[in-house]
């Protein structure tokens, strides 16, 4: 873990990527998909009735999984449309803004599994005040109005960072490499000089077959797959807010 934090030094970085659920919001993963699955299945059954809430659940989770392996050919949005609509031609409504009333609505009761930690806003500012470039580097399966609530949830806004992923702009999701790649690209950023902030050791960790550093936050570590801890830093929330204000300005 030393070397690799000393590279980042060494090598300067302008850039940091900072994943939302977990890291910058402080939370169970598991308790939070369970939060927001169980929440979007109740507004369904409201708007569409018991049996074909269910229906929708199955069709959901098929755009899912085809977004998680997206291969750059349409944005993420596009591809589950795609495959929602495969699954259910017929379906009553809009499925972008069926999503979209639960996201401006019922979607705010999932806050309910998030801890309050409180320094997530100053710790963006320093950085920012540094000359740091701040990507908002959530899987990118939810709009930006549902990432602008997430973030909510810590107590960020959207203009804390330079540019927030989500599946408009993104044709492809972690832990692909291109997903990492195409975020930096449009802050203007090489991969080699950015660093990227997570906790979970498959998604997260796709960064480094993308030229980046990365370090894991481990007050909720998400631990999966074969991946070693010791290719990547690893520190609680506490540390690295020690770390970034360590950091030196960006030339």
């Amino acid at each position: 873990m030393t070397s690799n934090l000393e590279i980042l030094y060494t090598k300067r970085i302008n850039t940091i990527f900072f994943d939302l659920d977990a890291t910058l919001v402080p939370c169970v993963q598991a308790e939070l998909t369970d939060a927001y699955f169980g929440d979007l299945h109740k507004f369904a059954v409201g708007k569409l009735g018991s049996e074909a809430a269910q229906r929708f659940d199955k069709a959901a989770m098929k755009g899912f999984r085809a977004m998680k392996q997206n291969d750059g050919s349409m944005s993420n949005m596009q591809l589950f449309r795609n495959v929602f609509y495969q699954q259910w031609p017929e379906f009553p409504l809009d499925v972008v803004a069926f999503y979209q009333e639960f996201y401006n609505g019922s979607f705010e009761a999932v806050r309910r599994v998030v801890h309050a930690r409180g320094s997530e806003k100053s710790l963006l500012q320093s950085l920012r005040q540094k000359g740091y470039k701040l990507v908002c580097a959530t899987n990118p399966v939810f709009p930006l109005s549902a990432n602008s609530r997430r973030m909510s949830w810590a107590g960020l806004q959207p203009e804390d960072f330079d540019y927030i992923t989500n599946f408009d702009n993104c044709s492809y999701c972690k832990p692909s490499p291109d997903y990492f790649r195409e975020a930096a690209a449009a802050v203007g950023a090489s991969p080699q000089l950015c660093l990227m902030v997570g906790n979970d050791t498959v998604d997260d960790m796709g960064a480094l077959d993308a030229g980046m550093q990365v370090i894991l936050i481990t007050d909720y570590l998400h631990v999966r797959g074969e991946r070693s801890l010791d290719q990547a830093g690893a520190m609680d929330y506490a540390s690295f807010l020690q770390f970034a204000q360590m950091l030196p300005a960006v030339d």
